[in-house]
């Protein structure tokens, strides 16, 4: 979207970017609002500037990050392979990986929470998965002791260290820019022990851009 652009095509993108980017209908399969990888591979082609397409169609729908059809399956087998049985997601924002997430993950067999503290820079009255809780993360923390914690594009500037530390977390996931940029604090990752992971890095793109946007695991937090 260029910012020169009238009033109606504005509309008109944004009707079609709450079209794209949505909450499942009631019943609906929990992966069939997701768009399959091939699709946003060819959406993004059709754009000459697709970052600021995808920084358009995120402020349109208040996501940041837009996981692929496959990110979700493949996220799942990945915490299969670390041998843990509760996961929580914090700063869920609407609930749109939420969605896909909560119904898979507790299919196979984990113990799931999502929270935010609602009181993100998007606030246009769209709805929001009713399986996000409204919260404190570190009261929710303290109350799941969750052993992996998946966060998707904290505030920039904010650590992450606090919840790496907190009691039984073994890994924090980081969806977002590396080394800081857009999203957390670069002090966390030139202290805590980390490395971006090519696996989970693969079927998503963030708010700036597919080239920037990476999965960094964090552990040894304060499960040791």
């Amino acid at each position: 979207m260029r910012p020169s652009v009238s009033f109606k095509e504005q509309r008109r993108f944004q009707e079609f970017a709450r079209g794209l980017v949505r909450l499942p209908a009631e019943g609906e399969d929990p992966l069939a609002h997701l768009l399959p990888e091939a699709r946003w591979e060819e959406l993004c082609r059709q754009e000459p500037e697709v970052d600021t397409w995808l920084m358009a169609l995120s402020q349109a729908t208040g996501v940041y990050f837009f996981p692929s059809r496959e990110w979700v399956p493949l996220f799942l087998r990945y915490l299969k392979g670390l041998k843990v049985r509760r996961l929580m997601e914090a700063g869920a924002g609407r609930g749109y990986l939420t969605a896909a997430l909560a119904p898979l993950a507790e299919a196979a067999g984990l113990t799931f929470k999502a929270i935010d503290r609602g009181e993100g820079e998007f606030q246009a009255g769209l709805p929001r998965h009713p399986k996000v809780e409204v919260g404190d993360v570190f009261t929710a923390i303290y109350d799941l002791r969750p052993e992996v914690v998946l966060y998707a594009w904290p505030p920039p500037g904010q650590s992450v260290a606090k919840i790496f530390r907190a009691p039984l977390v073994r890994y924090l996931i980081l969806v977002g820019e590396t080394e800081g940029g857009a999203t957390g604090a670069r002090q966390d990752w030139e202290t805590l022990p980390h490395k971006v992971s090519p696996v989970l890095s693969r079927y998503g793109r963030g708010r700036t851009g597919p080239q920037r946007s990476r999965v960094t695991v964090f552990w040894g937090g304060g499960g040791g």
